[in-house]
């Protein structure tokens, strides 16, 4: 079993443009706990910088005392002052780095002796153990350019490197890091490497891949198969810096679904987790990650026909029943295939022909505007071709449209619209709030179905059914 070490709280705000609040990280740090991420790692705050210690203190006490099988750990400079601010959050973990590499100490560290790094680790270590920290990690930034012969400096030996750990382990510390921190290792090197570093000491190890050449997931599933290899360290949507580190999602789901390792984790929550990060930081899911809308969207014909049979043809029946909730969705395009046709008219009495007459109008006007056709537009093309009047909420179940939608309420009179306008206003599905003049009093910009997949027109609808006299949505193109 492997050790999941979640960074997204410490790492992931080193991404460019992530920032979290106070109420971010504890939303952050439960939902990983809730899905059963072991260690969960938090950056300690610089108040001379403006940071307020209650903005990750308060996560990290949320853990603590809520989640006795999840420890939280503070990442740090190995730095006698850090340790002394780390002490306050009362956190179980204490993870404190420095980088021994020559181009480090020489550009970073001021030309430091690597003597002078041996003895730093060892000083910090032993301040951590002393204040009772249970998880002590001493990591060895940079530590993969020592296996890299052609970029690493003459005195960046092996010989160092074993005299450097074998420090760490005399100090206390109870596990290494050994973080590819510029994701220059290959994946050819990647095992030999990790297996030259546990001949050096016997700790535990923790691998940190970084992304830069893309080679992140495959290290860390590598690292897998290797004894002492005890944690691996994820974020979620792999945030870091630079190109990030090892995504969670497609590590847990590789061990667990492909690789039958157990992680400890709720491999059916996964997609929770993530629904629940983009929901309160308002970062979206790229559109090449597993779990974006399209991997459970099929455009090309004959895959259309071989997943309205049986989804199981294409797409992994894992992910089918854990990522996409069962749900698969078709796109109307030029590629069209007439089963999906045949499933929206299921219980309709058609024949063949008009079904294969309503594919190829959906089809030829996708390849006349070069784009898919909507939901709204697939109505009119079966109405203007059958006469059947087919509810958009019937379409919408197979054909993927906008997940967007212009929202028009009409409100009693007299009824003050701000109310309603700071209800929603606090909704994170809502983009955006307009008061206007005439038979519409509100007009919002919305998701059409919040984060836990409730349909916004109907949860307005519940909300403020005694005030509301109308309400229209159309459907963003």
């Amino acid at each position: 079993m492997v050790i999941i070490l979640d960074s997204t709280l410490r790492e992931g705000e080193l991404h460019p443009g992530v920032y979290y609040t106070s109420d971010t990280r504890v939303k952050i740090a439960r939902a990983l706990a809730d899905i059963g991420t072991q260690r969960i790692e938090f950056p300690i705050i610089y108040t001379s910088r403006g940071g307020k210690i209650e903005d990750v203190k308060t996560a990290v006490n949320e853990i603590q005392e809520c989640y006795t099988n999840v420890t939280a750990i503070l990442h740090m400079r190995a730095l006698t002052a850090d340790v002394e601010l780390a002490r306050v959050y009362d956190a179980k973990g204490c993870a404190i780095y420095m980088a021994p590499t020559a181009l480090h100490r020489k550009g970073k560290f001021h030309g430091i002796e690597q003597q002078k790094v041996i003895e730093n680790f060892v000083n910090v270590l032993e301040l951590i153990k002393d204040y009772g920290f249970s998880y002590r990690r001493a990591t060895v930034e940079d530590a993969s350019r020592f296996d890299l012969s052609s970029i690493k400096d003459g005195e960046d030996t092996l010989e160092f490197l074993g005299k450097l750990l074998r420090s760490i382990e005399d100090a206390g510390a109870t596990i290494v890091s050994i973080p590819d921190t510029s994701g220059i290792l290959s994946q050819n090197r990647c095992v030999p490497f990790i297996n030259i570093v546990k001949n050096l000491t016997n700790l535990p190890l923790a691998c940190h891949f970084h992304n830069d050449y893309g080679n992140a997931l495959g290290n860390a599933l590598q690292a897998l198969s290797i004894p002492r290899v005890q944690e691996i360290n994820v974020s979620i949507l792999g945030l870091g810096a630079r190109n990030g580190i090892t995504d969670h999602y497609e590590f847990v789901a590789n061990a667990e679904d492909l690789y039958h390792i157990n992680t400890s984790e709720r491999r059916d929550k996964l997609r929770w987790l993530y629904d629940t990060f983009v929901q309160v930081t308002g970062i979206s899911i790229p559109r090449i990650h597993p779990l974006a809308s399209q991997c459970f969207m099929e455009k090309a014909g004959t895959h259309q026909s071989q997943v309205v049979k049986n989804p199981r043809g294409y797409i992994p029946i894992r992910k089918f029943e854990l990522d996409a909730g069962g749900e698969v969705y078709f796109e109307a395009g030029q590629y069209m295939s007439k089963q999906v046709i045949a499933k929206l008219f299921e219980g309709y009495n058609v024949n063949a022909e008009l079904i294969v007459k309503v594919t190829n109008t959906i089809a030829a006007r996708s390849s006349l505007q070069r784009r898919e056709v909507s939901p709204w537009e697939v109505k009119e093309i079966i109405e203007a071709n059958s006469g059947i009047s087919m509810s958009i909420e019937r379409i919408n179940k197979i054909i993927k449209g906008s997940d967007y939608a212009y929202m028009m309420l009409s409100l009693v009179p007299q009824f003050p619209a701000n109310e309603l306008i700071q209800e929603v206003g606090r909704w994170r599905e809502v983009i955006r709030i307009d008061e206007v003049y005439g038979n519409v009093d509100i007009i919002l910009l919305s998701r059409i179905k919040d984060f836990e997949g409730v349909n916004v027109v109907e949860k307005i609808s519940s909300m403020f059914k005694e005030t509301l006299v109308k309400i229209v949505a159309l459907p963003v193109e």
